[in-house]
């Protein structure tokens, strides 16, 4: 369909990326579809099923978008890998960008950009939302992390060039995120409004680094952070800023790919604007495409919204043909008209298949670094072992928790015997008690951290646990910066996250199986 034939109503539509509750086409994304001419689709792993359930669904969606409206939809997913996975059933689990970067090699961003894209594709999803492309230079960050690929502005520009041009080559839009950068934050924009106070020189060099390199490279989609970038904008935060989006972004960068704003129900945009006043303050932006991702009724207020702000003459239809324009581009470019999933048979061959996973077992190897191991404490050679960690939970608004992942101490027993005890994320003073008990006479304790550089508690336990024996190994099981809370620790391993897949290869490192030659992206303080 050509932008002439279209209506107001299916220009709107395709300017709006939506999402629904259930792994069945629903009422909900049908009347999404049908009734208000929604043109692209998110999905979450509540929406997620095996294979042949997705790849059902999203051939419904493509179906419904053609009887509807007559344009294919963007289906858009977060599987940035690691600790920001939607699809665990069937797919290959991959490393997230901090271990992948861990590595030292940018080829493995290109192999997981490889995987990711032929997965994707045949499972019937155009879009990833990925990669981040934040400098990760706060270690106090609590949204962004291990989803980095760390702290130099060059490192993550080269890791994020080589996955984005694999992801694209394999035919999926990657879109880099969170821009202007969300790495030097310490609130989460899920529950509250960010600022950042640096210069604009500053964020030029460092923050905005990537995001050139990548426009530079090809990028063909941006999503923008819902952060107060003090040295453009005194109260809008990056999503509703013309300053942001059409005069850094677009004029002084150079791009001209979509604009896609990060969900609009996030406590930074509703708390503070409103999620339909605030989606017509993007589009005046300079945003192509409206991020809503959960409530149907949200989302119809917000498609009313933006009608009845076109019609007032507070958002000029050029604004939104200029919009619509870019997006049919970028779906032609990509040819989604053809996007149905692949066959029984395609699936089967390409999604988590063996070779796949061989890579991302190897590069997950990889990536184990050893930071210290001052006592010779490794490898394991005795069974007279306490291990304990706290399950793995969610710990920010980005994350799911449906990969059922074993805890990590229950995993190190199995492998070398011993006993093992699951702790809270925030273990109170009896169980510290209790556990200090138990380590005093074991040969060896080993501690998986969970970002104990964020919480007191599990430092606390680590301390009192080495006043009474000092043959203790931690093993930090997402951000790497937990050491600085007790330097004294004599062997300390970072992992960059708390999946099955890094588990294992943290236990073939315990053991020995493994040499361990991964290298700290980022800077620890163990002085």
């Amino acid at each position: 369909m050509k932008i002439e034939d279209m209506t107001l109503k299916q220009k709107i539509g395709q300017m709006i990326m939506a999402g629904f509750p259930s792994k069945y086409f629903d009422d909900h994304v049908k009347k999404l579809i049908c009734n208000y001419n929604i043109g692209n689709i998110i999905l979450f792993s509540r929406n997620v099923g095996d294979s042949r359930e997705l790849s059902k669904l999203t051939g419904e969606i493509q179906r419904s978008m053609m009887e509807s409206i007559g344009i294919p939809a963007f289906i858009s997913i977060d599987q940035e890998g690691g600790m920001v996975t939607r699809i665990f059933s069937d797919a290959t689990f991959l490393p997230g960008n901090m271990a992948i970067a861990a590595t030292g090699d940018p080829d493995n961003a290109g192999k997981v950009g490889t995987i990711m894209g032929r997965e994707l594709k045949v499972l019937g999803i155009n879009m990833n939302l990925a990669p981040s492309l934040d400098v990760n230079n706060n270690p106090l960050n609590p949204i962004i992390g291990v989803r980095s690929y760390g702290e130099d502005p060059k490192y993550v520009a080269e890791f994020g060039l080589n996955y984005i041009r694999a992801l694209q080559r394999a035919g999926v839009v990657a879109t880099g995120k969170h821009f202007p950068g969300h790495g030097d934050t310490e609130v989460d924009s899920h529950i509250a409004l960010p600022s950042i106070s640096h210069s604009l020189n500053r964020l030029r060099e460092v923050e905005l680094y990537p995001f050139k390199k990548a426009i530079d490279g090809g990028l063909d989609a941006i999503m923008t952070a819902h952060i107060l970038f003090k040295a453009l904008e005194k109260e809008l935060p990056a999503t509703l800023s013309y300053n942001v989006i059409t005069k850094l972004l677009r004029e002084e960068l150079g791009f001209d790919g979509i604009v896609i704003t990060d969900c609009m129900e996030m406590k930074a945009i509703s708390t503070y604007f409103g999620t339909s006043n605030a989606a017509i303050e993007a589009i005046k932006a300079g945003a192509d495409i409206i991020l809503v991702s959960h409530t149907l009724e949200t989302q119809i207020a917000t498609v009313e919204a933006i009608e009845k702000a076109v019609m007032e003459g507070d958002i000029p239809v050029e604004k939104i043909d200029d919009s619509v324009e870019r997006i049919l581009a970028v779906k032609e470019k990509y040819k989604i008209l053809y996007d149905m999933p692949g066959t029984i048979e395609e699936r089967t061959s390409i999604v988590g298949n063996s070779g796949h996973r061989a890579v991302a077992r190897d590069i997950s190897l990889d990536s184990i670094t050893l930071v210290k191991d001052e006592k010779k404490l490794l490898p394991v050679e005795t069974d007279s072992i306490i291990a304990i960690s706290p399950d793995p939970i969610t710990m920010t608004g980005v994350e799911d928790n449906d990969s059922e992942t074993p805890s990590f101490a229950q995993m190190v027993v199995q492998r070398f015997g011993g006993e093992y005890s699951v702790m809270d994320v925030e273990p109170d003073d009896s169980y510290i008690e209790d556990i200090v008990e138990k380590a005093k006479d074991k040969e060896l304790v080993i501690v998986g951290t969970y970002n104990a550089n964020l919480n007191e508690r599990q430092a606390k336990l680590v301390e009192e646990i080495y006043s009474h024996n000092k043959n203790v190994v931690v093993v930090a099981l997402r951000n790497p910066y937990d050491i600085s809370k007790f330097k004294y620790i004599p062997t300390y391993i970072c992992a960059y996250e708390y999946t099955p897949l890094s588990i294992h290869s943290v236990v073939e490192v315990l053991s020995g199986d493994k040499t361990p030659v991964g290298t700290l992206p980022v800077s620890v303080d163990m002085e």
